[in-house]
């Protein structure tokens, strides 16, 4: 037993000497990942101008502030302080052979300086609301309905985007900032908001 502890005690020193022989070691540095680099988003279309995807055909056709609304109920509706309603009208067309799911409200956003802005619920009385839609556009079907955004009142019209992401929720890599990289390789349609 004293013949084992002395053979251990003997390894663990030997050990300890091979591994510091070459003298102080080099502190370990950490890799620092690169920071994103801000990519432009694609060229913006017009109001009225139609995007394809798939067999999928969205346009922007109208967008209106307010700073108020009637809902479906017959009650006024104000914004939160600081705010205001902007409401986009989107049309849909199914130009394809097949049936299309229509995409989610999440999948349309409006840019304002670094914040990216989801619709909520509207309801407008008299409008169409995009919630409202049935889930499926049959070949040759249309639809048009209204979307509702809460923007910051001091917001003007050179300063609001209205993005389609078909197959993502957000514009930038991180959601804190559309002005994070967004993926090239995921489809971003833009138009540049004008009444």
């Amino acid at each position: 037993m004293k013949n084992t502890s002395g053979i251990l005690f003997v390894g663990m020193f030997l050990l300890n000497a091979c591994s510091s022989a070459g003298g102080i070691s080099a502190p370990a540095t950490a890799t620092v990942p690169p920071q994103p680099t801000p990519t432009a988003l694609p060229t913006p279309s017009s109001p009225g101008d139609p995007v394809i995807w798939r067999d999928l055909q969205v346009s922007m056709d109208q967008v209106e502030v307010t700073d108020q609304f009637i809902t479906e109920f017959g009650t006024q509706r104000l914004p939160a302080a600081g705010k205001k309603f902007l409401w986009i009208h989107v049309r849909l067309e199914n130009i394809g052979e097949g049936e299309i799911v229509l995409p989610a409200s999440e999948n349309f956003s409006v840019l304002y300086t670094e914040s990216e802005i989801k619709p909520i619920y509207g309801h407008r009385q008299g409008y169409a609301d995009y919630t409202d839609l049935a889930s499926t556009l049959f070949p040759g079907q249309e639809l048009d309905a209204w979307l509702r955004f809460d923007i910051p009142v001091a917001a003007n019209w050179e300063e609001l985007w209205f993005v389609f992401l078909p197959t993502s929720a957000q514009v930038g890599v991180s959601s804190s900032s559309p002005n994070y990289p967004y993926a090239s390789n995921k489809p971003t349609y833009v138009w540049k908001c004008k009444p």
